[in-house]
C-alpha cells in the first residue's frame, strides 16, 4: 500500500510541475518578462498568471490546482493511516 501511495504522489508531483512549467514558459512568451521572473521565484504567482489568462491556460492552470489538491488528499491518506 505504501508503494502505491508513493507512486501516486510522485506522479501527482510531476503533473504539478509540469504545469507549473507550461505556465512560466507561456509568461515569457507572451513576453511578459516580470510575470515569468515572478512565477519562477514565487511560484504560487503561478496560479495567479493562469487564472488571469484562463483561457489560453485552463489546461496547465487545472494541473496545478488539482495537483495542490491531490497533494494535500495524499497527506491526509497518510496521516490517517499512521
Amino acid at each position: 500500500m505504501e508503494t502505491l501511495i508513493n507512486v501516486l504522489a510522485v506522479t501527482v508531483v510531476g503533473v504539478s510541475i509540469i504545469g507549473w512549467l507550461w505556465i512560466v514558459v507561456a509568461a515569457f512568451s507572451d513576453g511578459e518578462t516580470l510575470w515569468g521572473i515572478g512565477c519562477l521565484i514565487i511560484s504560487p504567482l503561478c496560479l495567479v498568471y493562469g487564472f488571469l489568462n484562463f483561457h489560453e491556460l485552463k489546461i496547465p492552470f487545472l494541473m496545478v490546482l488539482l495537483g495542490f489538491a491531490a497533494r494535500v488528499g495524499i497527506g491526509l491518506i497518510v496521516f490517517a493511516m499512521s
